[in-house]
């Protein structure tokens, strides 16, 4: 799971595990600052929303009223779940004459790598970085139609589709949604620019990005600010392109920035708060990029979380991690598996700069 070959063991640069320092090592934010997660959900099963009671207040009509059936409306949506697992293993021999060898236990001991400063210094940590970042990309780039860039789709090629087609994710959902109602988006032409340079330079051109952030707010439904939760949600290209934007404007940095969690950076822009999801940058860098251009680098949404669903069939929000030890392999396995998927509530209560 490590090439342990990257590293000398000779050259005395690293004694201890405890030395090994990961390098650019991100600290993914919460996914559920972004989402709302729903447990013990089944496959099929139903997501339902109370909309509304309809209009009500006719012109008086003195004695004997009409009166009339109250129909409270709703929205009904359901829940398609996808597998997802991770099966992984490894056997003590492939640490031997590794910097990690040192590690390891002694005489019948040695082939079991649980509590080793391996095991908890590197491997674990690692693991539970690599599920955070799991977690991202199914709920917010999943497609059960997922294809590479080279048979028309937006998956780099060489990428395995199958880190992606367990179930549609938020984005897919979303582009739905504006396919199908044009006035929830509001297009950022820098995305369609030939290169990343370009795409770059297009977005940083003066007036643009504040252009695109006024669009969004102004015609946004306005039931989405009721919401005790509702912000932008935006990749970090858009949200730097904006501040400096702000900055060529104004003469000034005038944006309020401070650190919501490790990860993720919280501001507001006209008395809306900001979320800048930098993990959407990263994903997009290494899943949706054809050398030469990345799949719309600039990104925004509208919206309140409490509005957009991850569903899963646990009790808990994630699954739990088996680690078993085979005494006739040698093999340390390590497996996980379940299901999720994801809906948007009300598709009305979106707005997309994209």
């Amino acid at each position: 799971m490590i090439n342990w070959n990257e590293f000398t063991v000779s050259n005395h640069a690293i004694s201890d595990l405890r030395e090994l320092l990961f390098l650019s090592v991100f600290n993914d934010p919460d996914i559920d600052l972004t989402v709302t997660t729903k447990t013990g959900v089944k496959n099929g099963g139903k997501l339902g929303l109370i909309d509304s009671l309809g209009d009500v207040g006719l012109n008086h009509r003195g004695c004997s009223p009409d009166y009339s059936s109250v129909e409270i409306t709703g929205i009904e949506k359901e829940w398609a779940l996808g597998a997802w697992e991770i099966a992984k293993h490894i056997c003590y021999t492939e640490l031997e004459d590794t910097i990690a060898e040192d590690s390891l236990n002694t005489g019948t001991e040695r082939a079991y790598l649980e509590d080793t400063p391996y095991w908890d210094i590197v491997l674990m940590p690692l693991l539970q970085k690599a599920i955070k970042e799991m977690f991202w990309r199914i709920v917010w780039f999943g497609d059960v139609d997922a294809s590479n860039i080279s048979d028309g789709g937006s998956i780099t090629d060489g990428v395995n589709l199958n880190l992606f087609n367990m179930c549609d994710g938020l984005w897919k959902r979303i582009l739905t949604i504006i396919a199908a109602n044009p006035s929830q988006q509001t297009v950022i032409a820098a995305n369609s620019e030939s290169t990343t340079t370009a795409q770059k330079a297009a977005i940083r051109t003066s007036g643009v990005a504040v252009g695109i952030f006024d669009d969004l707010l102004s015609d946004a439904d306005s039931r989405i600010f009721d919401k005790p939760d509702a912000c932008i949600l935006t990749t970090n290209f858009l949200y730097k392109a904006l501040r400096n934007d702000l900055v060529d404007k104004y003469g000034k940095y005038s944006m309020p920035l401070e650190q919501l969690a490790a990860g993720i950076q919280l501001s507001q822009y006209d008395g809306v708060k900001i979320l800048v999801l930098d993990i959407w940058d990263r994903l997009i860098k290494k899943f949706e990029s054809n050398g030469t251009k990345l799949n719309c680098p600039h990104r925004a949404i509208v919206c309140s979380p409490s509005n957009l669903f991850v569903g899963t069939n646990d009790k808990d929000k994630i699954a739990s991690l088996r680690v078993t030890f085979n005494d006739e392999t040698n093999y340390n396995n390590i497996y996980a598996a379940s299901m999720i998927g994801t809906l948007i509530g009300e598709d009305d209560l979106v707005q997309v700069a994209i």
